[in-house]
């Protein structure tokens, strides 16, 4: 059986994950040139971030193992969507005991895990879409820190998109027609259904259209500058309050010290 980097290496017969990715960030002249055999690969051996991430998987899913009791496969062969074989994957791991995929990623020590879950959003629906999965396992290890996950639902909406994405720039590399013209704003479209998939159940929600968040938002926005001047006044009152004080009183304010020595506010 052929290895798995032989296996990874050869990407020029459909579409992979992270292909995928490209294609939502545009990079589709690029993309095209590669699949056609005009112009090879970026050569990633040289990349520190990169290498770094190949070099890690085995240990981050070693330690995903140990840190959350379970057992993790990791399967060395490509998946194909059965109704739609141009599209492949290759899964970092499969949790035994849930039956889903788990992919890794190590990513700077600034990166939140719900961001770079949004991020790589094309890459994971690519893969629930090829294996059918409801959810996946998504893991970054960020910077030195332990990893850690989240479950990343199914968006069967944007999967369907993304797939007539695949198959509009897969017509490209079957009729050898260089795609002159990305659509972009159906690519910001797309991504924009992808940053509603719950990911540990929870998403996020557009609430331009809605009066009453609208009016609450308003008067919000409207106090903000009276509730600094607020805490500031208060905060400014507090330290006036002499060390052997009970009470401090003055122009309509008074101000008490209890018996655990917290200053409150009364009449």
């Amino acid at each position: 059986m052929a290895s798995l980097e032989t296996i990874r290496a050869n990407r020029s017969e459909g579409i992979g994950s992270s292909d995928t990715k490209r294609i939502m960030d545009g990079d589709w002249h690029r993309l095209y040139m590669e699949k056609v055999g005009e112009t090879e690969p970026e050569d990633l051996s040289g990349v520190f971030r990169v290498q770094l991430g190949i070099y890690t998987e085995t240990f981050h899913l070693d330690w995903l193992e140990r840190k959350y009791a379970c057992q993790i496969e990791r399967p060395m062969q490509r998946f194909y969507a059965p109704d739609y074989p141009v599209m492949f994957a290759h899964l970092d791991g499969v949790h035994v005991g849930k039956g889903v995929p788990v992919e890794t990623k190590h990513t700077s020590s600034d990166a939140r895990l719900r961001d770079k879950a949004v991020y790589y959003m094309p890459q994971l629906q690519h893969v629930l879409s090829i294996t059918g999965h409801d959810y996946m396992l998504f893991s970054i290890i960020a910077g030195n820190s332990e990893p850690e996950w989240c479950e990343v639902a199914a968006n069967l909406e944007y999967q369907a998109e993304l797939r007539e994405l695949i198959k509009s720039f897969w017509w490209h590399v079957e009729q050898r027609v260089p795609p002159e013209i990305i659509p972009t704003a159906t690519l910001k479209a797309v991504e924009r259904v992808g940053a509603t998939t719950p990911i540990d159940g929870l998403k996020p929600y557009d609430m331009t259209g809605n009066n009453e968040w609208a009016n609450y938002a308003q008067d919000y926005i409207d106090c903000m500058a009276a509730a600094a001047l607020f805490a500031d006044a208060k905060d400014g009152l507090k330290k006036m309050m002499p060390a052997d004080a009970s009470e401090c009183t003055g122009h309509g304010i008074t101000i008490k010290r209890d018996k655990r020595g917290a200053l409150r506010f009364g009449a």
